[in-house]
């Protein structure tokens, strides 16, 4: 019998870090990080999309060792990683796959179920555009009853609409590349940022009210919407912390990597809490210059208002911002700025909570952080496909086959031929 494979890796290249999670699934369908490697990008990464494929190539090699060792040599026996993509002109649009239910009784079944489904991805993209992830958004029957789970319910006409994010195909494909040419050679699943934080973050309660998740991380702002535990939106702006050292750099007259050190180490942030007057700082001849708190929390108050109106825009266009009963979540580096939080509840007008990891256990500490959101969710969302595919497996033919023999397994799941289906969040 071949060993049980139960090992599942995540890999998030992001702006200001390469972070390697690996992790095991428990007989519960838990999943516990044993493994944790993690290298800064320097330039090797800008805006979320790699500019130096050789540097990024070492950094990512270098994480990998580091998650693997920690593991205790893992990596290898992972059946899935996933590795997070943004920047990369990434959209969506709203598929609608319509089926009318002919058979006697009009009672819907996964036949119909799978084949709306189907339909709603059909839409056909560019060349040189991919799909990334696709996931439900609701269902309608009839043209007017609303539902999440349409099976076993009477209708004429069933109609699934799927949320489907894609990305420019080479710029995707740079990602992937980057881990198949760091030596994993396993499946390799993409997801984008924006809806691997949903994954690490929202409570069940979140899912089925509704929520808009925000992370702005170093070089770019992701966010996305679930209502009903389907996905209604997502999207990226190519504004993130750098902006923020960028503004402050022009505005106060400091070098940006003085700024970005200030923003990394949290001193804006300690100097706001503790209600000081001034940060000193000294000028290239020795002296020391103190600059006013307030001068700070300006120009940051300014960008992050300018974020946040661009995302409440786009939210209030599709007609969604009725669907978000349990507010916003904001994570990534911005987040632990003490005025974040309150800017995206002014202009949003809903409670906003911090977002960070709050079921991350296992070997490995720290990480109960709002910059390992993304990663910590990817690790997630891998566990959640892995557990989908076995399912599949069972309800088939071969589903008498032990889930032991998992190299027969990833034979089987490689030459799967269908279409790939939306999952619900």
């Amino acid at each position: 019998m071949f060993e049980q494979r139960n090992i599942i890796t995540a890999v998030e290249i992001g702006t200001s870090k390469i972070c390697v999670l690996t992790g095991k699934v428990t007989d519960d369908d838990k999943i516990t990080v044993i493994g944790h490697g993690e290298v800064n990008t320097e330039i090797a990464v800008s805006k979320g999309e790699i500019v130096d494929v050789n540097r990024t190539l070492e950094l990512l090699a270098r994480a990998f060792e580091e998650a693997d060792e920690g593991s205790g040599g893992e990596i290898n026996n992972s059946r899935l990683l996933v590795v997070t993509v943004t920047g990369c002109d990434i959209d969506f649009f709203q598929g609608v796959g319509t089926v009318f239910i002919n058979n006697e009784d009009h009672t819907i079944r996964d036949s119909h179920l799978e084949e709306s489904l189907e339909n709603a991805q059909v839409k056909p993209l560019p060349m040189n555009r991919m799909p990334i992830n696709t996931f439900d958004a609701y269902f309608l029957l009839d043209g007017n009853r609303r539902v999440r789970n349409p099976l076993e319910q009477i209708a004429h006409k069933l109609e699934a609409y799927v949320h489907v994010i894609h990305g420019n195909t080479n710029r995707v494909e740079n990602f992937i590349s980057a881990v198949r040419n760091a030596g994993f050679e396993r499946k390799i699943e993409p997801v984008f940022s924006g809806i691997a934080s949903l994954y690490g973050l929202l409570t069940e309660e979140e899912k089925e009210n509704g929520a808009l998740l925000v992370d702005m991380g170093a070089g770019v702002t992701e966010y996305a919407a679930v209502y009903n535990l389907g996905v209604l939106a997502s999207g990226m702006l190519p504004i993130g912390f750098e902006h923020l050292a960028n503004d402050l750099s022009l505005g106060l007259d400091l070098h940006i990597s003085v700024c970005r050190k200030l923003l990394r180490d949290g001193v804006i942030s300690e100097h706001i809490q503790a209600g000081k007057g001034f940060i000193e700082q000294k000028t290239a001849i020795g002296k020391i210059r103190k600059i006013p708190v307030s001068s700070f929390e300006k120009i940051i108050d300014l960008r992050l208002r300018e974020v946040f109106q661009i995302i409440h825009e786009h939210i209030v266009e599709q007609g969604i911002f009725r669907n978000l009963g349990s507010g916003g979540i904001i994570t990534g580096g911005a987040s632990l700025l003490p005025r974040t939080a309150g800017i995206f509840r002014e202009i949003f007008q809903f409670p906003v909570r911090v977002g960070k990891p709050f079921d991350a256990g296992g070997a490995v500490t720290g990480l109960e952080n709002p910059r390992y959101s993304t990663v910590w969710g990817a690790l997630k969302y891998g566990e959640e496909i892995d557990r989908i595919r076995r399912q599949k497996l069972n309800r088939g033919f071969l589903g008498a086959v032990s889930e032991g023999f998992d190299g027969f397994v990833d034979w089987l799941w490689d030459r799967l031929v269908e279409v790939k289906k939306s999952i619900k969040f």
